[in-house]
């Protein structure tokens, strides 16, 4: 599946199925999809809504990478021992 697919299953309404499938993905895998997706966050309320409940910390931590994957992931790892 690709950043597109997502975008399309988030406009069609099947966000269940979007976030079900970026959930079994592994971490890396997760982030690399979801940064093909940060350039249409934004796009529609939908779109917004889905990733701000979703994948909220995925998406502050491949920002604060500045889009590299695996300082992305270090990130995101080292935030959740913190919580």
């Amino acid at each position: 599946m690709t950043g597109y697919n997502i975008e399309t299953l988030i406009k069609l309404g099947a966000t269940d199925k979007a976030r079900r499938y970026l959930k079994k993905l592994g971490m890396s895998a997760r982030m690399k999809l979801l940064l093909e997706c940060v350039p249409n966050i934004n796009a529609t309320t939908e779109s917004l809504n889905f990733f701000r409940e979703n994948f909220s910390q995925e998406i502050g931590a491949i920002m604060m990478a500045k889009h590299d994957i695996s300082k992305a992931v270090t990130l995101y790892n080292n935030a959740k021992l913190i919580k």
